[in-house]
């Protein structure tokens, strides 16, 4: 299986793989999963659906997906609400032109 992530639930922006990211948006990288009411799991994430080294769709085919700056601004929510949306960049494919400003 290729690339694949989820979007932010906070932000909307994807959980970015590691592979030649920008610095300006790394810390999109840092994720945190709530899977299955009040579980979660922090850290990198990878690109292939592993974050600190945890299959995440091993532990739930569904999970509540953020960035960790998101999760802390959110007051650090543990209860599962709802799955996230894969992400249409697949966390890698989000591109820019060389020049352009990344928000």
């Amino acid at each position: 299986m290729g690339f694949f992530s989820w979007d932010c639930k906070g932000c909307g922006e994807s959980i970015k793989a590691p592979y030649d990211i920008p610095s300006k948006i790394a810390w999109q990288n840092d994720a945190v999963a709530i899977v299955n009411g009040p579980t979660i799991h922090r850290g990198e994430y990878d690109g292939y659906g592993h974050i600190g080294g945890i299959d995440i769709q091993y532990v739930s085919d569904a999970p509540e997906m953020w960035h960790e700056k998101c999760w802390c601004e959110a007051g650090q929510p543990l209860v599962f609400t709802e799955a996230s949306k894969h992400a249409d960049d697949q966390g890698f494919f989000y591109g820019y032109c060389e020049g352009e400003e990344i928000a």
